[in-house]
């Protein structure tokens, strides 16, 4: 590798920050490293006086200084790892430079976590990672959690959003869906500390089971350096059993050596639904006299006097220090977030602080400790299922203008904020202690211990109102509930790795690497709830006078697993990796004892070869790797259980409740990978390109038991066993570059675009498919929980009545036949098989700088729900129910079939969104002095500015995200918010 590279990389790991003295006198010269793209600070970029032994590294705030620099003017170089090299001619005196560094198309020596005892150049990692610089991305882009951060930048991780409710979640998918019954979320860890990631928390507001606040979010994007994601098990062997669906590696910010450097973030802006008198549609009925008459969202608002979405306000407040000295090393953060949603009822107030510490004592020894601490309520509005402003909004009924229901379908969108109150209170603290000893220079080992506490109160709070017992709408919901579940989990993480380096000869090294970890995760729930409150104010569930329950349950898991690991370097080119981990899991069967993950890997670095001469392509690297990981079996679910029940004579007694399995074991995710990384034209742009191709195999299912046995035989019974088998494969692409760059103008450019192709190989013996919800199906030969219903191929007009006849269904055999004998056929796939982004920074004068970013995501259908209640349910309020003549008989005949035909529900939701843009200007250095400050930046920002569909419901986004109608696989949007347009003014001072 190249010496400048080792000296970054001794810079990054002991902080060094050494101008050397001399003894020629001369002026000084200083200023700040930027990175072009952003305008963000460089730190540890070092900066030499060419004919000098001057030589600086910058400090986080991306100063340097020196005295002493003889002649009148000097040439600087600067380097960095992950940018290109730099060198510029300044004055000497001048003490006010700005030298903006290009970041590299492709860094292969940029440092990753493997989960290994240390951190790994990436050039000799077999399988692909996609590293996030958060830092920078925070800079330019409106970011308001992990999701934002992850969206559209990482080639193969897709976030399908839920609803537009502010402090809502997403659901995570990485190379595709690949089990039936499991999770195929990612795990996530935060410095190297496993964390809870569920993504539909709190109290069911969407209904149908479904809750929509994710734990992805509670993490401040100001506080993050970097997010890596490691995509399948070729990556995450040594992250074993639950690491099949790919792992997040969130790495928080730390100091740097130096004076106290202090930050100070100031945003205010607005939430808002852009343009919903457009986006809502007009709904049609006939009044008394059997004359059409019309509702649209004019009407609506003119009735109720004003809108009927607010905007909501959003502030933000951040202050940060970091500093220290080559032996300690300290970065403190806290801020105050608060955002409101554009309903009344929808709001968070969060309180967030972050405090990590790194001690050097010597240079064989580094004690590192990271907290962060999130706290604060989150208030959600009723939507999708729960009713709300959106669903009587979109149901309005033109019969009802002039009435007391002012045109809405049910109660008016005051009375929904007056009677429903979803919250969610939170206290979350994440901690990591982490020693790491290089005792000689062969040998690094490190421990890690860590932990996760989260607690949530989770409320749905309904204050007795007598004025609206007598609406229909609310009746004894006006009466008074509450419910109150408290929600605990703690995440423990033990783990202990070690490294072996050795030369086996000049050209040969090896690396050899051990480690075991210990994972433990405790969960307590408490839930009570009280029906009808005496009298208005009353919030207590002891003031209920009507039926009240309560329940509580505990869910228990551990894991322990041990790994290997052999790296074969030669020449610094060529990297040869094995390795295996072994894996006992507390949910395992009686019968299973222990699972074994191998995993192989090579890198090579070909362009390093004396043979390459293709100057053009200034780094190759050919790579190929295999790995496996697994998922672990549901809580409990290979043990027998047995249910509480009341016995003769009212005697406490239990009945069986769950057959168990005692050879229950783990899925299994084999994956093969294969890739090349090129940085072209002196890294000017790059290029990583991947195959992969994972066969999940062990898949868990449930089946029915014979009732004769004495357990019940469905859920909550049942019996999960180990069956079938998933392909999934795809092609990934990541490019970036910077196509020009002429004086005071530069461009620079991102692409990433990701296909995969997802295949149902087998069920259970005999089984060709299972029932995965509604209209959704697990079926061989198709991609996992697809649609399936009949599919209606034609159809035509009574022109005398508007009634469609002469209907005919798919019959499954290229042919057709009648549509009510007909079986279900697929229909799509609910996950994109296609997705991607785009982004543009235009850069001014090293000052300026305008971007914006485009994603999209097709190949995939949702369920339109709000077309589906709008036509077929609820007065029948859609224009096809009035004019049916004016639209395809097709999908007229599935609105008059009294919901037996709803494929012309399930509807392409293909989009593009241009999701991000934003203007950035760096104050000139006069004016950040006046402010006292050191550097100073203004944005603008906006999200969600526009949307390209064909989809004909509120929003091809919106989603229920758990629960029956979302959870691991359903794309159901019904009557919920859309994703709202965001503004937000940024100041941020550095001093």
């Amino acid at each position: 590798m190249r010496c400048s590279s080792v000296l970054c990389s001794l810079a990054l790991t002991f902080g060094i920050v050494a101008p050397v003295a001399v003894t020629a006198q001369g002026g000084s010269v200083a200023g700040i490293v930027v990175s072009r793209g952003s305008g963000a600070p460089v730190g540890d970029a070092q900066v030499a006086v060419t004919g000098t032994a001057l030589r600086a590294f910058t400090d986080a705030s991306g100063r340097f200084h020196f005295d002493d620099v003889p002649g009148t003017t000097a040439v600087l170089q600067v380097r960095r790892i992950g940018f290109r090299a730099a060198t510029d001619t300044v004055n000497v005196g001048d003490t006010n430079l700005r030298l903006a560094l290009d970041v590299k198309g492709l860094e292969l020596s940029q440092v990753v976590v493997t989960g290994t005892s240390s951190a790994t150049e990436i050039g000799r990692i077999g399988n692909a990672i996609s590293s996030i610089n958060a830092a920078d991305v925070t800079q330019k882009a409106p970011i308001d959690g992990v999701q934002d951060l992850l969206n559209a930048r990482a080639a193969g991780v897709v976030i399908q959003r839920a609803t537009g409710a502010v402090g809502s979640g997403s659901r995570i998918r990485i190379r595709g869906a690949s089990s039936f019954s499991l999770s195929n979320q990612p795990l996530m860890y935060v410095d190297g500390v496993r964390v809870d990631a569920d993504p539909a928390t709190g109290p069911a507001n969407q209904a149908f089971g479904s809750a929509s606040i994710s734990r992805y979010n509670d993490f401040n994007p100001d506080d993050i350096e970097s997010i890596e994601v490691l995509k399948g098990p070729a990556a995450t062997t040594l992250y074993g059993t639950e690491a099949s669906g790919g792992v997040i590696q969130i790495i928080t910010k730390q100091g740097t050596p130096g004076p106290a450097r202090w930050n100070v973030i100031l945003r205010q802006g607005a939430n808002f639904l852009s343009d919903p008198e457009g986006r809502f549609p007009t709904n049609y009925q006939r009044d008394a006299l059997g004359n059409i008459i019309s509702v649209n969202m004019s009407d609506l608002e003119s009735q109720l006097g004003g809108s009927i979405f607010r905007t909501g306000h959003a502030a933000d407040y951040q202050l940060s220090v970091s500093g220290g000295s080559s032996a300690v090393r300290y970065y403190a953060a806290g801020g105050t977030e608060l955002q409101g949603g554009a309903e009344p009822n929808n709001d968070i107030r969060h309180t967030t602080g972050r405090a990590n510490l790194t001690i050097t004592p010597s240079d064989k020894v580094t004690l590192s400790a990271r907290v962060g601490y999130v706290s604060g309520p989150t208030h959600l509005s009723a939507e999708a299922g729960f009713g709300g402003r959106v669903w009587t909004t979109v149901l309005a009924d033109p019969r009802n203008l002039g009435t007391s229901q002012l045109g809405f379908f049910s109660g008016l969108p005051p009375e929904y904020d007056q009677v429903y109150h979803f919250t969610q209170d939170l206290d979350r603290f994440t901690g990591s202690v982490q020693l790491q000893h290089h005792p000689v220079k062969w040998f690094t080992h490190r421990i890690t211990f860590g932990v996760d506490r989260t607690r949530e109160v989770n409320t749905l709070y309904q204050p007795r109102i007598d004025s609206l017992v007598s609406n229909p709408t609310f009746g004894s919901d006006a009466l008074g509930f509450i419910s109150i579940e408290n929600h605990n989990v703690d995440y423990t993480t033990v783990d202990y790795a070690a490294t072996a380096a050795f030369d086996l000869s000049p050209t040969l090294h090896s690396s050899s690497s051990a480690g075991i970890q210990f994972y433990h995760t405790l969960g307590d729930t408490v839930y009570a709830d009280g029906l009808f409150f005496p009298a208005p104010g009353l919030s207590a569930i002891s003031a209920t006078t009507g039926p009240r329950s309560n329940s509580n349950g505990t869910e228990e898991t551990k894991s322990i697993g041990a790994y290997g690991q052999e790296q074969i370097s030669w020449r610094d080119r060529l990297f040869l990796t094995a390795g295996l981990r072994s894996d006992d899991h507390s949910t395992f069967g009686a019968n299973f004892n222990r699972v074994y993950y191998p995993k192989f890997s090579a890198s090579w670095i070909m362009s390093e070869e004396p043979f390459w001469k293709y100057r053009f392509v200034n780094q190759l690297r050919l790579r190929a790797a295999y790995g496996e990981s697994g998922r672990a079996p549901p809580q409990n679910a290979a043990v027998r259980s047995d249910q509480p029940a009341t016995g003769p004579n009212d005697v406490d007694a239990v009945t069986p409740l769950f057959i168990g399995n005692p050879d229950l074991g783990p899925e299994r995710g084999k994956e093969i990978e294969l890739g090349f990384d090129a940085g072209l034209w002196n890294d000017r742009a790059g290029i990583e390109f991947t195959y992969y191709r994972k066969k999940t195999v062990d898949e868990i299912l449930l089946r029915e038991v014979a009732p004769s046995i004495g357990f019940p035989p469905v859920l909550p019974g049942g019996q999960y066993f180990n069956a079938g088998a998933v392909l999934n494969k795809g092609i990934e692409l990541q490019a970036r570059a910077r196509p020009y760059d002429k004086g005071p103008v530069s461009v620079d450019m991102a692409l990433n675009l990701a296909t995969n192709s997802n295949k149902i190989l087998s069920l259970s013996p005999g089984v060709t498919f299972v029932t995965a919800g509604t209209n959704l199906q697990h079926r061989v030969g198709y991609p996992v929980g697809s649609w399936f219903t009949k599919k209606v191929v034609s159809a035509e007009f009574d022109s005398t009545t508007g009634q469609a006849i002469n209907i005919l269904c798919d019959d499954g055999k290229g042919g057709t036949m009648a549509c009510a004998s007909a079986p279900a056929v697929y229909i799509g796939r609910t996950t994109p098989s296609f997705e991607g982004g785009f982004s543009t920074t235009l850069t001014l004068w090293n000052r300026l700088r305008l971007y914006g970013l485009l994603d999209f995501k097709s190949g995939y259908r949702k369920l339109d729900g709000t077309t589906r209640v709008r036509c077929t349910f609820f007065g029948q309020v859609c224009r096809e129910n009035f004019f049916p003549l004016e639209f395809d008989p097709k999908r007229i005949a599935g609105i008059q079939s009294n919901r037996s035909l709803v494929d012309f529900l399930i509807a392409d939701a293909k989009f593009m969104k241009l999701r991000e843009v934003s203007v950035v200007y760096t104050l000139p250095d006069a004016w950040a002095t006046a402010l006292r400050a050191s550097q100073a930046t203004v944005s603008l920002a906006g999200r969600n500015l526009h949307t390209w569909t064909g989809y004909a419901g509120l929003d091809p986004e919106a989603m229920f995200l758990g629960g029956s109608r979302g959870g691991n696989f359903s794309q159901w949007e019904q009557a919920d918010l859309p994703q709202l347009t965001q503004w937000i003014v940024t100041v941020n001072l550095a001093f």
